[in-house]
């Protein structure tokens, strides 16, 4: 799958990556909800938010925006998983129809 990153995200991803030391592996940007979702390499999580959140702190200050951290895994499962935090999944069924994958997210209340 090829990964299009417009001059915004590539921006973010650079301060991003410059300013936590983690290594980014996709970033989505909302501007309508003033919001950048970064993937982080399985392992930077800790980097990415620094010691008592100061990395991250950094970074929402810099680009003025939140900004939500997800770990990556070459599990999709694990992945959902990450995407879903701090929530607990219950269960993950994924259906593959056309080439495409479907996934089914149970979490408890």
């Amino acid at each position: 799958m090829t990964v299009k990153l417009d001059t915004e995200g590539i921006r973010c991803i650079g301060v991003f990556e410059s300013l936590t030391g983690a290594g980014v592996k996709d970033c989505v940007v909302d501007n309508e909800a003033n919001k950048v979702i970064m993937v982080v390499k399985k392992g930077d999580m800790g980097l990415a938010i620094g010691k008592g959140g100061s990395n991250i702190n950094k970074v929402k200050k810099l680009l003025r925006k939140e900004v939500e951290i997800v770990e990556h895994s070459a599990d999709i499962k694990e992945f959902i998983e990450n995407l879903f935090r701090p929530a607990y999944v219950k269960s993950i069924e994924l259906l593959t129809k056309n080439d495409k994958i479907c996934a089914y997210v149970e979490v408890f209340n």
